[in-house]
C-alpha cells in the first residue's frame, strides 16, 4: 500500500519542475498579447477596429489563443487530488500550451503581414 502511495506521489512530482516555467511563460505571452490588442484597438481613427476579413482573422486567432492559454493556466494550477494529475493529463496540457502559443504567433504574424 505504501508503495502505491509513493508511486502516486512520484507521478505528481514528475511535472512539478515543468509547471512553473509554463505558468511564467504563459503570463508573459498573455501580457504581450493583451498589450498588442489594446494598442491595435486604439490605433484606428475611424472608431471601428475590426473592419476587414484580415482584422477578423487576427482578432479571432488572438482571442482563441487567449482562451486556450487561460485553459492551460487553469489545468496547470488545478489543485485536484494527486492521482488526477498524472502524465497523460500533463501531455494534453502541454499540447494545449503549444497550440496556444502557435496561435498567438500566427495572430500577431497575420496582423503584421495582412
Amino acid at each position: 500500500m505504501a508503495e502505491a502511495d509513493q508511486a502516486g506521489t512520484e507521478k505528481a512530482r514528475d511535472i512539478g519542475p515543468m509547471r512553473q516555467p509554463m505558468v511564467t511563460s504563459l503570463g508573459i505571452i498573455l501580457g504581450f498579447i493583451l498589450n498588442f490588442l489594446a494598442n491595435w484597438a486604439t490605433e484606428d481613427e475611424a472608431g471601428e477596429t475590426v473592419m476587414t476579413a484580415a482584422d477578423h482573422a487576427v482578432a479571432l486567432t488572438l482571442l482563441a489563443a487567449i482562451g486556450i492559454m487561460c485553459l492551460v493556466l487553469f489545468r496547470l494550477l488545478d489543485m485536484g487530488p494527486p492521482e488526477e494529475r498524472d502524465n497523460a493529463r500533463y501531455a494534453v496540457t502541454f499540447k494545449l500550451y503549444c497550440t496556444g502559443i502557435v496561435l498567438a504567433f500566427v495572430g500577431v504574424g497575420a496582423a503584421l503581414f495582412l
